[in-house]
C-alpha cells in the first residue's frame, strides 16, 4: 500500500509539473507574439 501511495504522490507531483510546463508554454507563446509584434514594428520603421 505504501508503494501505491508513493506512486500516487509522484503522479500528483508530475501533474503539478505538467501544469507548470503548460504555464511556461503559454508564457513562451506570449513572448513569441511579442517578438512578432516587434518584428513587424521594425519592418514598418525600416
Amino acid at each position: 500500500m505504501g508503494i501505491g501511495n508513493w506512486e500516487l504522490g509522484n503522479w500528483e507531483l508530475e501533474i503539478g509539473n505538467w501544469e507548470l510546463e503548460i504555464g511556461n508554454w503559454e508564457l513562451e507563446i506570449g513572448n513569441w507574439e511579442l517578438e512578432i509584434r516587434n518584428w513587424k514594428f521594425v519592418i514598418r520603421n525600416s
